[in-house]
């Protein structure tokens, strides 16, 4: 799993040193509570099992709901450290939270 999770990295997530945020191509032949999962693993260099489960900070299943049946859905929501946004058209950002120390 921690070679996916560095593909994942490699192929998908983008650094902005401007703003500070991370930028992720989303796949969409994965759920989108899974590319949030494996995008946060991927930032920390983690795997994807060493994260809190998603389910404590959100719903997966309706996460899917929301943006499978909407095409101006906007979300953002904290987890594992990290202000996750996401939107209809398929963009994932991720932002540290403040003073927040990464996962280890």
């Amino acid at each position: 799993m921690m070679a996916q999770t560095n593909d994942w990295k490699d192929s998908r997530v983008t650094y902005d040193e401007s703003t500070g945020s991370y930028r992720v191509d989303r796949d969409s032949s994965e759920l989108l509570s899974t590319n949030v999962v494996l995008s946060i693993a991927a930032i920390e260099g983690v795997r994807p099992t060493q994260l809190p489960p998603l389910a404590q900070t959100i719903d997966p299943d309706a996460l899917e709901t929301v943006f499978g049946r909407s095409d101006d859905a906007l979300l953002s929501f904290s987890y594992a450290g990290y202000r996750v946004t996401l939107d209809a058209l398929g963009s994932i950002e991720v932002v540290p939270i403040g003073d927040t120390q990464p996962l280890q």
